[in-house]
């Protein structure tokens, strides 16, 4: 996160004000980082707007939680479990994160801003697009392991 000015701030140490703001209903909008969620939102260029969640989160809603770690997470849920846990993933990754509890979770995303316009979450366009890229999930997974192991006997033979 950066404060006015563009310097960052740790999201732990921004962490109780988070959380405070949302409690009282508030929004927080910041960057997000890393490429965990690309193609949807794109590292240090797209920014999100989090809510505090309700009760019970939906599959393709995007949590903002933390890992047991201490780790800062913002994945998609791609099943909601029997137990009241989650099953998130990036949208960019090929492996689940199991059994995220809903005490993990900080908020939620209401929307987002991708090249300077939003896009809310229950646009149903938006949805749309959250079920097709669930869908083409096998696709992508043979696709890109492919193009890796082509791209890596072509470095062994060069």
């Amino acid at each position: 996160m950066a404060e006015p000015g563009g310097r960052r701030v740790d999201l732990e140490h921004m962490h109780p004000i988070i959380t405070e703001k949302l409690s009282s209903g508030g929004e927080v909008i910041f960057t997000s980082a890393g490429t965990s969620m690309l193609p949807t939102l794109r590292d240090r260029e797209d920014q999100v707007c989090i809510v505090r969640p309700p009760k019970r989160l939906r599959k393709y809603d995007l949590p903002f939680y933390t890992r047991d770690s201490g780790q800062y997470v913002l994945h998609r849920i791609v099943k909601v479990n029997a137990d009241g846990t989650y099953t998130l993933r990036g949208d960019h990754q090929f492996v689940n994160e199991e059994e995220v509890r809903s005490d993990q979770i900080i908020g939620v995303v209401k929307g987002f801003w991708r090249g300077g316009r939003y896009i809310p979450c229950d646009n149903p366009w938006y949805r749309l697009y959250c079920r097709v890229w669930w869908l083409l999930y096998p696709v992508r997974y043979v696709v890109l392991r492919g193009r890796g192991a082509v791209f890596r006997l072509r470095r062994r033979f060069h």
